[in-house]
């Protein structure tokens, strides 16, 4: 297990952008819950500016986090034993970030009828993946570093 070092500076980052995604991913969830019938179109445009702020926050949060000096790369050099982890954790958020982007580009089609109970299906599975995604991050910092990255969660 490697000590905190010079990691105290990105777990600080990570946790903060950690702490916006997921208010934007509670804002996602409300809103997906709420009354689309007979609002469809005008549910649809308040959940996809949602949409594209969970987005927006977790490229974010992926990039920084994956950047030289971020808490994944970070983890990679104290922890080498991690790094596989790491590139498949990296992959998948890479792909959520993908399917993301897909329902945005599906809702921002004006022509195409919206399907209030498919979104939210989509939008659940999205946002189940993302927690996952969260939970996964959690564990490898606390394999690393002994400690608890997803306090508040």
């Amino acid at each position: 297990m490697a000590n905190l070092g010079n990691s105290q500076h990105h777990v600080a980052q990570t946790r903060e952008d950690r702490a916006r995604s997921l208010d934007f991913l509670h804002r996602v969830e409300r809103l997906a819950g709420a009354a689309g019938a007979g609002r469809a179109n005008e549910w649809r445009d308040d959940l996809l500016m949602a949409l594209d702020d969970l987005a927006s926050s977790l490229y974010d949060q992926f990039e920084r986090s994956a950047g030289t000096e971020g808490l994944l790369t970070s983890l990679t050099i104290e922890a080498p034993n991690l790094a596989p982890s790491v590139d498949r954790l990296r992959q998948a958020q890479t792909d959520l970030l993908t399917s993301l982007d897909d329902l945005r580009q599906d809702l921002s089609d004006l022509a195409r009828a919206v399907d209030v109970a498919e979104v939210r299906t989509t939008v659940s599975e999205l946002t189940m993946t993302i927690r996952e995604l969260r939970a996964w991050e959690v564990d490898l910092v606390y394999e690393a570093l002994d400690l608890d990255l997803g306090t508040g969660d």
